[in-house]
């Protein structure tokens, strides 16, 4: 039978759902592999105000691929008429359906057939439906706003359905691997419009229903569900003066935002052309749009051709956001446009591969904002910013490898979660770029891109074409892969120290390797080991960069030559590769004189100096190192000039700073971090003073936060008298005189320092504000109260959509965690108000996850390991895997512990 038209939308009734299929039946979770999709015809009715629902018919075209009876797909959430649903041949004849049936442990449709479907004969499947658009955050739903002309509730519908969510909106083959071409035609009332993933091609009256038209979209190329996204709105929309003329470039917003979308607009084209210049191949579809939509649940979506962001991470104000904020959503529109071609146009087979879409993205965009913005040096410092994240997250032994096996279907949403894989994941890449050359890296990225076109791929097919193009260009010996390489980095968790033992006398050094650990355990197995590219420098010749041979595990200790005994030597150039590197104690004394001579220091590279700090504190931490010897390390940095080294050593000293929340020394440290920051402090402390370039606008803020978070009474005074001659202006809200880069900070700590005024004028400022960037930072700024009554309140607020609208709620808890005084208001706020917290946390799903994680992170004691394990016991029905996440928490408080009882004393003493 053909498709027998758009009217049939219109005479869905709403029906029983039909019989349900025995979950144990079968164990597998994943599609049958009898049918593959070949086209889908999707027809959505969207009914906002009214009624808050829609109804469709998708017809698939699809291929028998192995004899059977029954037709599986996803389907949940939905409403279908089980007597509607028609299946026919290629001839257009009907085939009798015995039963339709629903297995909703699965998610899986089940169509029987009276008759066997037959190995490469084409069928035509319809399905009529319909759904409700709820305020859920997956599947199709619905977001509104208020607008700003007439005060009026505004509503619009949108899909976001990354990972799951394609079955929730139609029913389909929701798995990646099952790549279609889609023809979508939206329905909705006058007055609003629809957009969708390709270029609009007409619209028409609908024959039904008079206040209805109907939207046609051209038919997109062989896509996976995930990526399709249709939208209707009475959003409008921006056009870029672009010179190619085969591409439309869009920003699509509300109409109180249409002024804010010149950044967004003149960036997006450039990032395309430097995209396509990268992968060498042109933008394969005839339009790209980016929708800014208010409460999105997440940040942004790649969906080919209409790419999605939430609020406040798309469009802005030039001349009052943020340095740092411009940058970071510069990060985030070149990332999604990179998906259009890693991860759109070649598409991972299967979510174990996620890591590669997500890390390459990154990858791509950071190199992208270098590009085109070579001043700034954004790509090295976010390397280093993703360095010191991902060396946290992976030194705990419950850590997840980045290639993560998925048993059942609950394991799939988490994923997309991983913060490993947005640090780790462009890390490992950028190791790969630097040991195989930009030139041979390059070439094997586009030789994938250009094999793998409109299809599926996974890993190991990268690796093979890099291995391919690495052997031609002679840049990888013979006798290695990159899979060989690879495997190690991504199918296990954590990363290796390296351990460098000198024998001086014999003029050698001894290379091992062992899984580092933040928490030791006599359980632990070490025999963990990676494929690490070696390269070194000595005193003697500090340009040596290139990796001279590998350390793996077949040949995990090597000793080699080093002539001269009296040279210190240092690893890892660059830092390049994510590993620690432990020297003996000489070494360590060798690289500290050259440090701590100021007409030296810079001879060892920025970069491994920010290793050298980091490792040091690191291995000082756990026990490897004494204190001492690191902070005669750090004594160099009152010549230090860059900001990263700095960056490395503020982050270490603040988890040695939370250590000592809440105990008699935790002054006394404060006190010498002060006078260690002080040469710096002198030389940002002008807070109107303007400072240009990315890289010192960071600088600033972060010398200028530590100094008033290290109760430095210049810098407190300071940012009171600027927020205090802001309270005093005739019109606040349009004369903010804190200059912009530093508004998180001022604010913060005017807040932290002041009383009831200064946090009531920021709430006021905070409810008149109508830029989304603005309202961030003061949403932040308001928890860092040191009253604990005012915190309590907030609280409580960000629980009330009423009070703080939603989309902010989440950035409440932050600040109060990590302030002092807020620690144990926030600890109370969670164990009597966790059925709360979790029942408003449905829409974002990991809020309460991460606020039991940061509470942890400030336990020291056995008996708040033990008060804290009781009561995530108590609460488990608010967790997915509770198991898991007592694990985590049992962890990092053990972890605290054991820091508390070797090092507090000693660590004090030696400040």
């Amino acid at each position: 039978m053909k498709f027998v038209g758009f009217k049939i939308i219109f005479i869905i009734a709403l029906s029983l759902m039909g019989s349900v299929v025995n979950s144990e039946e079968t164990s597998d979770f994943r599609l049958p592999t009898n049918f593959k999709p070949v086209s889908y015809e999707l027809n959505v009715v969207t009914h906002l105000e009214d009624k808050f629902m829609f109804e469709g018919v998708v017809c698939i075209r699809m291929i028998c691929v192995g004899a059977t009876d029954t037709i599986v797909l996803h389907s949940t959430s939905l409403n279908i008429d089980t007597k509607s649903v028609v299946v026919a041949n290629g001839g257009e004849n009907v085939i009798p359906v015995s039963s339709v049936s629903f297995d909703p442990d699965k998610e899986l449709m089940h169509v029987k057939s009276t008759v066997n479907f037959k190995p490469c004969d084409e069928y035509l499947l319809t399905i009529p439906f319909t759904g409700n658009l709820t305020d859920d955050s997956v599947g199709y739903f619905r977001r509104n706003y208020v607008d700003k002309e007439s005060n009026q509730t505004r509503w619009l519908a949108i899909t976001y359905f990354e990972p799951l969510g394609a079955r929730r909106a139609f029913p389909c083959w929701d798995e990646p691997g099952y790549k279609a071409t889609f023809k979508i035609r939206l329905s909705h009332k006058k007055g609003l419009t629809s957009i969708s993933n390709m270029k609009f091609m007409n619209q028409i009256n609908c024959p039904s229903n008079s206040d209805y038209v109907v939207d046609e979209f051209e038919e997109s190329p062989p896509m996976s569900t995930y990526l399709l996204v249709y939208m209707v709105s009475d959003f409008v929309y921006t056009e870029a003066d672009s010179e190619n003329d085969q591409v439309k470039y869009r920003i699509i917003c509300k109409k109180d935002l249409a002024n804010k979308t010149e950044f967004a607009i003149n960036l997006g084209p450039k990032a395309l052309k430097y995209h396509e210049d990268y992968f060498d191949g042109k933008f394969p579809l005839h339009k790209q749009d980016m929708a800014n939509i208010p409460d999105f649940p997440t940040d942004s979506m790649e969906n080919w051709g209409l790419a999605t962001f939430r609020e406040g991470v798309l469009l802005i104000d030039l001349d009052v956001t943020k340095t740092v904020i411009v940058y970071d959503i510069a990060r985030c529109i070149t990332h999604e446009l990179a998906h259009q071609w890693f991860g759109n146009l070649v598409t991972m087979k299967w979510w174990t591969s996620l890591w590669l879409n997500e890390g390459f993205a990154e990858y791509a965009g950071l190199r992208g904002v270098d590009f085109l913005f070579p001043e700034s040096k954004y790509f090295q410092v976010q390397c280093v910013e993703f360095f010191l994240l991902a060396l946290d997250f992976d030194s705990l032994q419950t850590a997840d490898p980045l290639s993560v096996a998925i048993e059942k279907p609950d394991d799939i949403a988490p994923i997309s979660l991983y913060p490993i894989m947005f640090t780790k994941g462009p890390i490992l890449l950028h190791m790969m770029n630097t040991v195989l050359g930009e030139k041979t890296f390059k070439q094997g990225i586009r030789n994938y891109i250009r094999k793998y076109k409109f299809s599926n791929a996974e890993q190991d097919d990268l690796w093979s074409l890099l291995t391919e193009e690495a052997h031609r260009q002679g840049t990888l010996d013979k006798n290695l892969t990159v899979k060989q390489i690879m495997d190690t980095w991504t199918f296990q968790a954590g990363y290796p120290v390296l351990n460098v033992v000198r024998d001086y006398s014999a003029g050698t050094v001894i290379l091992s390797q062992e899984r580092y650990l933040s928490i030791k355990s006599n359980g632990t197995d070490n025999k963990t080991c990676w494929w690490i590219p070696i390269n070194m420098t000595t005193s003697g010749d500090v340009n040596q960069t290139n990796a001279t041979f590998w350390l793996n595990c077949e040949n995990n200790n090597l000793t080699i030559p080093l002539a001269n005994d009296n040279e210190w030597v240092i690893y890892n150039m660059q830092m390049t590769v994510l590993f620690r590197v432990f020297y003996d104690t000489r070494n360590w004394m060798g690289i500290i004189c050259t440090l701590n001579d100021p007409t030296k220091y810079e001879t060892i590279p920025t970069l491994n100096r920010v290793q050298l700090i980091l490792d040091s504190l690191s291995f000082s931490q756990v026990g490897d190192m004494d204190y001492e010897i690191t902070f005669q390390l750090l004594k160099y940095l009152k010549y230090e000039k860059d900001y990263t080294p700095w960056l490395a050593a503020l982050t270490g000293w603040r988890e040695i700073d939370y250590l000592l929340y809440r105990t008699p020394k935790h002054a006394v440290f404060q006190n010498n971090m002060r006078d260690m920051l002080s040469c710096m402090y002198s030389k940002f402390r002008n807070i109107d003073e303007k400072v240009n370039g990315y890289e010192n606008i960071n600088f600033k803020i972060l010398v200028i936060s530590r100094a008033c978070e290290y109760q430095t009474k210049d810098c407190i005074q300071r940012v009171l008298d600027l927020f205090r001659k802001w309270m005093k202006s005739v019109d606040p809200d349009n004369n903010n005189i804190v200059p912009k880069d530093l508004k998180t900070i001022i604010n913060c700590y005017a807040i932290q320092y002041g009383g009831a005024d200064e946090w009531n004028f920021l709430w006021e400022r905070f409810q008149r504000s109508n830029l989304t960037s603005e309202k961030n930072d003061m949403i932040y700024a308001l928890g860092c109260s040191s009253i604990k009554a005012l915190l309590l309140r907030y609280l409580n607020w960000s629980l009330d959509e009423s009070i703080i609208p939603r989309e902010y709620a989440s950035a409440v808890l932050s600040p109060v965690m990590v302030n002092e005084a807020g620690f144990l208001v926030a600890k109370e706020f969670l164990y009597c108000k966790i059925a709360d917290i979790y029942e408003y946390d449905q829409r974002q799903g990991n809020s309460l996850v991460e606020f039991v994680n940061n509470i942890a992170s400030q336990m020291k004691t056995k008996e708040e390991l033990k008060e804290f394990q009781s009561f995530i016991i108590k609460s488990s029905r608010y967790f997915k895997e509770p198991d898991l996440v007592i694990n985590q928490i049992t962890e990092t408080i053990n972890k605290n512990i054991e820091w508390t009882l070797k090092f507090y004393n000693k660590i004090t003493n030696t400040v």
